[in-house]
Parts: structure tokens; C-alpha cells; sequence
């Protein structure tokens, strides 16, 4: 069972080396065994690395990998596939670099020898012992490769392929640098990575209407949180907010957030218009002094704008502590919502005695086909809401069937959903803001030009 956990898909074997000894391992029975000399060692922070270190020791005869220790905790990566372009007239070679020292990696020996033997021309004619080089490292310079084109190989094309040889070598080299540096950076848990680069500048913030059906207009948005990983992708919430939760980061999120979503409303919007921006909290950061603090931009704007927290019930709320911030907030101007009731730690005794100024039902129930038992749950979540005195928003709404069927309750206040719009980025949403010409029983014209993915968190960042 140990030699099949071992394979290229992670970090599989964890050791306790102080010093460079092993001691013990989280799945094997190990003898003290001595690493020898790392093949890397730096002082801050402290790590050594040993490369392609047989695992025999382990009990894995035939297997190699390499060890890196960090303090005294040690983690065994094995091999990584890299990519073969080696053709009759193109040979490479990948390397590990760590200050001054080069070790071989992957594809032939002796090629990055040669391209540093070219000296200080090579630059500009990389031509050595009859041969054109190629060397580029990746953007941290933790790895490098070095290619190889003969030119008798390149000559035996004809002469223009000597131009085109040297071209392609570099851009392949360019590719293969970029993959194994993009590996490198992805090779790590989502979690760790997600912590690590989880900054102001990796954070993006969309903005998703809200319909009010008293006017038909808009009457504000919900701000929604995306995260930019590593390499450019676009990650939604359902995936990063696990990880803000387990780690506490809840209340660093929002802040990243109200920064983001005010320097660009306050810039953008219109004075003339005064729309809700609705943010979304979790219970354990429900504090109301903090949370003044937060959106003190948008209050001393309170002619322009009119902030709401929504609490996602991704946790139990108490009712005592949740009573006396939500009274709180009320004193600085600061609206409450209850987020996507109806899921989670939903508690119909918060809408009893919350001193709430809304609620918004869970898409689950809009988005539910016809005749099913969400559908018809529907109109009694929002008797019981409308009973309870609160506000009401649904969200999810995406036919022109479910809109006139709550327009008929006469009991929804406001809507979002994509029947309205998608989530749009600040310009688009501006442009929608000013470009709304709704009737009463017309659907708003979209200004979205792109379709994004539905992609939807726990937390209600749809």
C-alpha cells in the first residue's frame, strides 16, 4: 500500500529529520537514518534539499525523491514529469539552480555547460562548438533550461532554417521554463497557496443588481468577491472561503473588499444617485463598532450611498450578541439583512427576534423547477418572512414566469438573479446604473456583454 501511495500526485511522505537525521515518519517505520550533505542549504529560512535521494531507507526500494527540510520537518516530493521536446535537431536540458549551484534535472547532460561556455557573445551570436544555444531561467530563477540546436542539423534544412532553428529553440525554451515555473507554483495545496497571495491586489470585486420591485429601477447591488490565483485564474468563492473561515480571515476579507468596492463606487457612480451596496459578513464577525470603522467611507457619504451588512448563516448566530450589534448598527445607519435563509444555520427564531431590517431567501427557492416541493415551499417562506415584518429579497430569479409570480405576492421587495444581471465588473455595472429605463412589468435591458459562470458560494458572493 505504501509503494502504490507513492506516486506523482502530491506530498505522500512526511519525515522528522533534525539536523539532516530522520528520525521517524508520519506512515513508515524508520530506523535513525543520516541524509549526509544537503545538495542545497540556506540559512533564512532554514531549509536544505536533497536531490533524487533514494528511498530505501523508507522501505521503497527503486524509488527516488527529493527531500526538502524546513527546521526540522521534512516533506518527500517525488519526481516530476517534465516535458520532452528533444527532436533530431533540438536537444535540452532543465536544471535546478540554488545561488551559484546548477543540478541537472531532466533531459541531456552537459547542454547548459555549453551555452555558459559561449561567453559573453553568446548573447548576441550564440553559436559554440558548432551548435546554437538557448538559456533562459524562470522569473524567480529557480530553474533554467538550456537548449541545443546543431548546425549541421539546422544547415541540412537549408539556409533559412538557421534563423528559424534559433527562434524555435528559444521559444520552446521560453515554453518549458514557463511550464516548470507555473508547476512549481501550482505544485502546492490551493490552501497554502491561497494564503500565501491572498493580498488587496489578488482580490476582485463584482457588483450584482438588485431590482426594486416597488419602482421596477434599480435600487442597488450586492458586492461579490472572485480571487486571482497565481497564474491569472479566476477563483470564486465556494472554493477560497472555506479557507478564510478555517483560518480567521473573515474579517481581513471584508476589509479588502469595502476598500476595493468604494474607491471604485465613490468614483464611479453618479452623485446623483444614492444606491444600496449590500456586503456580506459572517456570524463571528458580526461587530458593530468594526464594522462603522469598515464602511466609515460610505457613511460620510450617506447622501450617496446606503450600506447594508448581510449575515451569511454559514454558523450559529447568537441571538443575544447578534441583537445588541445589530441595534448597534442601526444607531450608525447601518441596515442588517439576514443572507440566503433557508440554508446553513438558518433559525426561524432569528427572523422572531433579530432586529433585522431584511431577509434574503436562499436561490434554491427561485431557481427550483415548477411544481416541486422548493417551488411551492416558496410562497410560504415568504409569508413567514412578510409575516415577521422584515424585508424581503429573492435571489436566483431567471424567468420571466417567477418574476410575475412574486410581483403577484405583493409581498417581495427586491430581486437579483439573471433575469436582471449577471454579476458585472465596476464600469459595466455603472453603465447599467445609468442606462435603466425599466416598466413596471418590462424586464431591464442587460448591459453584460460577456457571460460569466455561475459558479456559487455558500456565503451568497453569487
Amino acid at each position: 500500500m505504501r509503494d502504490i501511495a507513492y506516486l506523482p500526485d502530491g506530498l505522500n511522505e512526511f519525515v522528522y529529520a533534525p539536523g539532516g537525521v530522520v528520525k521517524c515518519s508520519v506512515d513508515a517505520d524508520v530506523a535513525a537514518y543520516s541524509l549526509g550533505v544537503p545538495d542545497v542549504r540556506t540559512e533564512a529560512p532554514n531549509v536544505s534539499i536533497w536531490y533524487d535521494k533514494p528511498l530505501d531507507f523508507l522501505g521503497r526500494t527503486r524509488l527516488i525523491g527529493t527531500i526538502l527540510v524546513r527546521d526540522d520537518l521534512g516533506i518527500i516530493v517525488p519526481p516530476q514529469p517534465i516535458p520532452d521536446v528533444s527532436s533530431s535537431w533540438l536537444s535540452f536540458e532543465v536544471l535546478a539552480v540554488a545561488g551559484d549551484n546548477y543540478r541537472h534535472r531532466a533531459g541531456v547532460t552537459g547542454i547548459f555547460a555549453n551555452a555558459k561556455a559561449a561567453g559573453p557573445l553568446a548573447g548576441y551570436l550564440p553559436l559554440h562548438q558548432a551548435a546554437f544555444f538557448s538559456l533562459l531561467c524562470a522569473p524567480n530563477g529557480a530553474s533554467c533550461v538550456a537548449t541545443k540546436a546543431p548546425l549541421s542539423a539546422v544547415l541540412a534544412e537549408h539556409l533559412p532554417n538557421i534563423v528559424l532553428g534559433f527562434v524555435i529553440s528559444a521559444l520552446l525554451a521560453m515554453g518549458l521554463s514557463g511550464q516548470l515555473h507555473a508547476l512549481i507554483r501550482r505544485y502546492w495545496s490551493f490552501e497554502a497557496r491561497f494564503r500565501r497571495h491572498f493580498k488587496p491586489q489578488t482580490i476582485i470585486c463584482t457588483y450584482q443588481p438588485i431590482l426594486s420591485l416597488a419602482t421596477s429601477k434599480i435600487s442597488g447591488c450586492e458586492v461579490l468577491v472572485r480571487w486571482r490565483d497565481v497564474d491569472g485564474s479566476v477563483v470564486f468563492p465556494d472554493q477560497f472561503l472555506p479557507v478564510v473561515e478555517k483560518h480567521g480571515l473573515g474579517r481581513l476579507l471584508t476589509e479588502y473588499v469595502v476598500q476595493r468596492a468604494f474607491k471604485k463606487l465613490s468614483t464611479q457612480v453618479p452623485e446623483q444617485q444614492r444606491p444600496q451596496v449590500n456586503f456580506n459578513i459572517f456570524p463571528r464577525d458580526l461587530d458593530a463598532a468594526w464594522l462603522r470603522d469598515m464602511l466609515a467611507g460610505f457613511a460620510a457619504l450617506e447622501t450617496r450611498f446606503d450600506p447594508v451588512v448581510e449575515i451569511v448563516e454559514t454558523d450559529e448566530v447568537d441571538i443575544a450578541h447578534a441583537q445588541h450589534e445589530i441595534k448597534a448598527l442601526r444607531r450608525y445607519g447601518i441596515k442588517t439583512h439576514l443572507d440566503d435563509f433557508g440554508t446553513d444555520y438558518s433559525n426561524i427564531q432569528n427572523l422572531a427576534v433579530l432586529d433585522i431590517a431584511g431577509v434574503k431567501l436562499d436561490r434554491s427557492f427561485a431557481m427550483a423547477a415548477e411544481g416541486s416541493l422548493m417551488s411551492k415551499m416558496l410562497s410560504n417562506a415568504i409569508d413567514m418572512i412578510h409575516a415577521a415584518g422584515h424585508r424581503i429579497t429573492i435571489e436566483g430569479v431567471e424567468t420571466p414566469e417567477r418574476l410575475r409570480m412574486l410581483k403577484a405576492t405583493g409581498q417581495v421587495d427586491f430581486i437579483q438573479g439573471y433575469l436582471i444581471s449577471r454579476p458585472l465588473e465596476i464600469g459595466k455595472f455603472t453603465k447599467f446604473l445609468a442606462a435603466q429605463t425599466t416598466q413596471a412589468d418590462q424586464r431591464p435591458r442587460l448591459v453584460a456583454e460577456a457571460r460569466l459562470p455561475l459558479t456559487l458560494a455558500r456565503a451568497g458572493r453569487d
